[in-house]
């Protein structure tokens, strides 16, 4: 497939059918960078939701500074270009789910088909709490030169991303 546009929408599609982690990238009040793996699931209106203990820096970060980056990147053995690999990231806006609702249980229980019995037993730990991470702006690179603009509420709707100015 050597269509730039159809290769964006082909490793969108992957991403969503095999979601189940991505990397988070948060940062402190006072700016101090993190970035981690967590297991996620994409919520009824596309939002990602990651599961997160209340003692780790990113959920931390996320209670200080409500703003997240999200990665998802194809597996170096997919390509024999490991700095051409191919990635979608988005920033998103982070709110919490209220523990006690009818959307955290059915959350929970996502996270359970998915993840299987583990999840009992964070859901048993008071600092484990649901965040949803919604995507206000989107990317995908499929290659040196291609990069797509996703739009964050419709990701097969892709603008091409032009070339910036030297500095």
């Amino acid at each position: 497939m050597s269509d730039p546009l159809l290769r964006a929408r082909d490793l969108i599609a992957q991403f969503r059918a095999n979601l189940s982690t991505l990397v988070l990238g948060t940062s402190s009040a006072d700016g101090e960078p993190d970035a981690s793996v967590v297991a996620t699931l994409l919520d009824p209106s596309g939002a990602f939701v990651v599961y997160v203990s209340g003692l780790s820096a990113h959920t931390r970060n996320l209670q200080a500074n409500p703003r997240a980056s999200v990665l998802l990147v194809e597996a170096e053995t997919a390509t024999t270009q490991p700095l051409a690999r191919r990635r979608l990231t988005f920033a998103c806006a982070a709110e919490p789910v209220v523990r006690d609702s009818p959307a955290h249980a059915a959350l929970v229980a996502a996270f359970r088909d998915q993840f299987g019995g583990a999840i009992d037993l964070l859901a048993g730990l008071p600092d484990f709490q649901l965040v949803r991470l919604t995507p206000l702006r989107g990317r995908v690179v499929v290659g040196f030169g291609a990069a797509f603009a996703v739009d964050p509420h419709d990701w097969t709707q892709l603008s091409p991303v032009g070339r910036q100015p030297a500095r």
